[in-house]
C-alpha cells in the first residue's frame, strides 16, 4: 500500500460515526473473546510464575488437619534398618508388622503411598504376610499408577480385576463398562488387588510443574477414583461426594487446583524405624506416636527413592507431601475451584461494553494509558491475589485485563485517526471560511472530542482547526497560548447552512465566538492559519460575548 492510499485508508476510518465504530467492535470483540477463550487459546492468562508466586505470598492459607501423620521411609530410617533389612525395598514382612501395629490402634484410615506393583521374589514369606495383614486391615487404601489413556486399548485389566478402584456404576451401566479395560500398574497381591484402591499420580502443567490433581477420572471402563478420593469417601462421604458432583472431577483434564498449605513439609512425621521398633517390641523407652483416630500415610521421603516432584511451594517438593496436602483438601474441601472459562468470556464482554459506555460518557481521550496499562492490571492483579488468600474460588483475571486493554488500544487508535481526519483542511477548493471559537479550558481531550462530534453531526464538510489535536493534558501543551482557541473551517455554503445548529451546539461547548471570516485567496493551509489566529487575536482583545 503506497502512502497516499495509507492515508486515504486512515481518513476515511477516522469519518466513521463513532456509535458505528464502538458497536463494531464490541462485535468483534465479543467473537474472538469467545473464539479465543473456547477455541485457539492463544491469547495467556497469569504467568505460572506470577501464580506460583502468589501461592507462596499468599496472606492467609488452611492449616494442615492435625490428624494427618506420615510414617515417613526417611534417610534416616534407611540406615538404621539396613544393618537388618539391607537395602530397600525391604522384605514387606516390615511393612505388614507396622500395618498391624497401625490397625491395631484404630486409625480413621492408612494410606499407602506405595505400589506394591511386583512379587517379592527373594522374600515370598514376607509377601505373604503383607498380603495377610492387607486382608486383615479395615482401613487401607493402597495406590496404584495410572498409564496414559493411550495405552487403555492394550490393557487387560477390568473392573472385575480391581473393583475396589472404581466408583459405583451408573444405573444400567455395568455391562457396558465391564468391556473395557484402563492401562495402570496394578498391585500383584490378591488382598491388595481387591482393596481399596486409588491413583497415586498427579498431571503436570506443560512447564512440569504440579499445580492440579484430579480426584476421578472417566473412562470407558467406568470412572475411577484417586487415591484421596478414595480415603474421602471412608473418612468424610458428603466431602467425597461434592467433589464428584463437579463435572470436570471425572473429565479429563488438569482438574482442580491443589489448595496448598502454608509451606511445604506441613504434616506431622514420625519415622518408619521409630514405629518399626515400636510394633517390633524393640522401641526401648522411645515415646510412641498414637494413630487412634488419624489419617496414616505411609510414604517416602528419602532422597534417594526419588519421590519429589515441582511444585508452587517447592522445586522438589515430598511426594507423600504433596499426598498428604491433597488428602487433607479431599476430605476437608479446601479445593480451590477455578474461574470458570465461560465466565471469564461473560466478564470479558461485560468489561469491553462497560469501556464503550465510558467513551460514550466522557470520551475516548479519557481513556488515560496509565491508568490502563498499570492501574487496570494491578487491580486486576490484587483481586486474583485476594482471591487465592481468602476465597474459595481463584479469580484468573489476567486474561480478561489483557483482552480488555487489547480492545481499549484499538478504541484509542481510531480516536487518533478521527482526530487526523477531523483535524485536516477542509476538502475541495472554493471560497472558505473560519468561524473563531473561545472556551474558559483548553480543547483538549473530551472537549476536543466533543467539538469533533458537534462538527460531523452538523456540518462533515467542515474541519476542526486546532493546535495541539493529539494532545491529552494541559503540562504537554506545545501552543498553551491558543490552547482555549478553536476554529471551524469549511466553504461557505456549508458553515451558512449550518450556521445555526451548529452554533447551538457549540454554545454549549465554548463561551466567546466571532462572525466567520472569509480567507483570503492564496495558499490555503497557510491562509487558513492566518484567519484562525486573527479570530483568535480579535478574541483576545474583546471584552464582549458575539452571539
Amino acid at each position: 500500500m503506497t502512502a497516499g492510499r495509507l492515508r486515504a485508508f486512515r481518513s476515511r476510518v477516522g469519518a466513521w460515526p463513532p456509535l458505528a465504530v464502538q458497536a463494531g467492535l464490541c462485535l468483534l470483540f465479543a467473537l474472538w473473546i469467545v473464539l479465543d477463550v473456547h477455541v485457539l487459546h492463544l491469547s495467556k492468562g497469569l504467568a505460572r510464575s506470577t501464580y506460583d508466586a502468589m501461592v507462596r505470598h499468599r496472606v492467609s492459607a488452611a492449616p494442615p488437619d492435625g490428624r494427618i501423620v506420615i510414617v515417613d521411609i526417611d534417610e534416616a530410617s534407611l540406615a538404621r534398618m539396613a544393618p537388618q533389612f539391607g537395602r530397600w525395598p525391604w522384605p514387606r514382612d516390615t511393612l505388614a508388622s507396622v500395618l498391624d501395629h497401625i490397625e491395631a490402634q484404630a486409625p480413621l484410615a492408612i494410606v499407602w503411598d506405595v505400589v506394591f506393583s511386583d512379587a517379592d521374589r527373594l522374600s515370598p514369606g514376607g509377601d505373604a504376610a503383607f498380603d495377610a495383614a492387607a486382608a486383615r486391615s479395615a482401613h487401607s487404601h493402597f495406590a496404584v499408577i495410572r498409564l496414559p489413556a493411550s495405552n487403555d486399548g492394550a490393557s487387560r485389566i477390568t473392573r472385575q480385576a480391581l473393583p475396589g478402584l472404581w466408583l459405583p456404576a451408573e444405573q444400567g451401566a455395568a455391562a457396558v463398562v465391564e468391556k473395557h479395560a484402563v492401562a495402570l500398574v496394578p498391585p500383584a497381591l490378591p488382598a491388595i488387588a481387591t482393596g481399596r484402591l486409588g491413583y497415586v499420580n498427579g498431571s503436570a502443567d506443560a512447564d512440569g510443574v504440579l499445580r492440579h490433581y484430579r480426584y476421578a477420572e472417566r473412562t470407558p471402563a467406568g470412572t475411577i477414583q484417586s487415591l484421596p478420593l478414595s480415603v474421602a469417601r471412608a473418612v468424610n462421604p458428603a466431602a467425597a461426594a461434592r467433589h464428584l458432583s463437579a463435572d470436570e472431577e471425572a473429565d479429563a483434564g488438569p482438574g482442580r487446583l491443589i489448595a496448598w498449605r502454608r509451606t511445604a513439609h506441613s504434616y506431622q512425621r514420625v519415622s518408619f524405624a521409630d514405629v518399626h521398633a515400636r510394633a517390633d517390641g524393640t522401641a526401648g523407652d522411645r515415646a510412641a506416636a498414637s494413630f487412634k483416630g488419624r489419617i496414616v500415610i505411609i510414604g517416602a521421603t528419602a532422597p534417594g527413592l526419588n519421590d519429589n516432584h515441582p511444585t508452587p511451594l517447592s522445586p522438589a517438593h515430598d511426594g507423600v507431601d504433596i499426598l498428604a496436602t491433597v488428602l487433607d483438601n479431599s476430605v476437608n474441601g479446601h479445593d480451590m475451584a477455578e474461574f470458570p472459562r465461560w465466565a471469564m468470556s461473560l466478564m470479558t464482554i461485560a468489561l469491553c461494553l462497560g469501556g464503550v459506555a465510558f467513551v460514550r460518557v466522557s470520551s475516548a481521550s479519557a481513556l488515560d494509558p496509565g491508568l490502563a496499562m498499570f492501574v487496570i492490571p494491578a487491580v486486576l492483579i490484587a483481586i486474583s491475589y485476594a482471591s487465592l488468600s481468602f476465597g474459595g474460588m481463584f479469580l484468573e483475571l489476567q486474561l480478561p485485563a489483557g483482552l480488555l486493554l487489547v480492545f481499549l488500544a484499538v478504541l484509542r487508535w481510531w480516536n487518533h485517526l478521527r482526530r487526523e481526519h477531523w483535524c485536516e483542511l477542509p476538502p475541495g477548493g472554493g471560497q472558505l471560511l473560519v468561524w473563531p471559537w473561545q472556551r474558559g479550558t483548553p480543547w483538549i481531550g473530551a472537549a476536543l472530542d466533543r467539538l469533533i462530534d458537534a462538527v460531523q453531526q452538523h456540518a462533515p464538510e467542515c474541519r476542526v482547526v486546532v493546535l495541539d489535536a493529539n494532545t491529552a493534558t494541559r503540562r504537554h501543551l506545545r501552543w498553551p497560548e491558543f490552547a482555549c482557541y478553536a476554529a471551524i473551517a469549511g466553504p461557505v455554503d456549508a458553515i451558512e447552512q449550518a450556521q445555526d445548529s451548529l452554533g447551538a451546539a457549540m454554545r454549549r461547548l465554548a463561551s466567546r465566538h466571532l462572525d466567520p471570516i472569509a480567507v483570503a485567496p492564496g495558499p490555503v493551509r497557510a491562509q487558513v492559519a492566518a484567519a484562525a489566529i486573527e479570530g483568535w487575536a480579535a478574541l483576545q482583545n474583546s471584552d464582549t460575548t458575539r452571539t
